[in-house]
């Protein structure tokens, strides 16, 4: 299997994972509050499935994607806020297959588009596979709020290696974003995966290093958990403040989460989150 190949299958894992932890919900459940203040799950699960289609629609029709870019740049609150509209308008099963159709064309998508080409995003243009990662990273940071607000607990997988990448390459973007200097050295990161090995990014000589679980990283660079709530270890000034700015992902930079929001978890390990079979697919 090639790397866009294998990006794709995982991409496909981690939809299957939250699918599996939404399909049964009841409408109580898609109407709770999350940790994302305003957003239900209902709310959190319309954004994934808008976005899945704006990225099909960035690799099938790049004039019309063009159209949406348009309105978003001209007022990007009221943009995020209108596009959601119809998808809550619809009952939770509905709003449920819609995001399961829209994800599966998605993939047939990534799948018919070749490797080295680039397409328009919100940002800045972004190949394919970088792509593919972008809505892994989304999907995943979007499931843990609906996690969180169930009391889920998501295995650790090899699919976190692809966020914590994606990261670390937005090290400078996540201090322009708040319109900070972005720092002349970068930061060494090593990570604990749960295989028992070791994921870096970054020169050995770096003097400014993050170290700990990788679930902790993406939780942080999502903004999904302040910094404190984990057991990373910073060392040196630059590492303390990305770890206090991150962002992975593109759009304004928002709260995040507060300390002492979240109790640290243990999570559960499992093979079987490694592949998960969805029976809609």
């Amino acid at each position: 299997m090639n790397q866009l190949a294998s990006l794709i299958t995982d991409l496909h894992d981690e939809q299957t994972a939250l699918d599996h932890i939404v399909t049964v919900f009841d409408n109580d459940d898609w109407n709770r509050p999350t940790p994302a203040e305003g957003w239900t799950s209902r709310h959190q699960i319309a954004h994934l499935a808008f976005f899945d289609a704006a990225a099909q629609m960035s690799l099938t029709d790049p004039e019309a994607f063009a159209q949406q870019r348009r309105r978003a740049d001209r007022d990007p609150d009221a943009y995020s806020i209108a596009v959601l509209e119809p998808l809550l308008a619809l009952t939770s099963a509905q709003l449920l297959d819609t995001w399961r159709q829209g994800r599966r064309s998605l993939l047939n998508a990534f799948r018919s588009t070749p490797a080295g080409t680039r397409h328009p995003w919100y940002g800045p243009s972004m190949s394919v596979a970088s792509m593919v990662t972008a809505r892994l990273m989304e999907t995943w940071a979007h499931g843990q709020d609906v996690a969180d607000t169930v009391g889920a607990i998501r295995p650790v997988t090899s699919r976190m290696e692809h966020i914590a990448r994606i990261a670390c390459l937005a090290f400078p973007f996540s201090f322009v974003n708040r319109a900070m200097p972005v720092p002349d050295t970068g930061v060494r990161v090593r990570l604990s995966l749960p295989s028992g090995g070791t994921w870096e990014f970054g020169d050995d000589g770096l003097e400014d290093s993050v170290s700990g679980p990788i679930e902790d990283f993406c939780l942080v660079l999502t903004r999904r958990r302040h910094v404190a709530d984990t057991t990373l270890v910073t060392s040196g000034p630059i590492a303390g403040e990305w770890m206090t700015v991150g962002q992975a992902y593109a759009g304004p930079p928002g709260p995040g989460r507060a300390s002492g929001q979240f109790t640290r978890r243990t999570p559960l390990v499992s093979s079987a989150a490694q592949n998960p079979q969805n029976p809609q697919d």
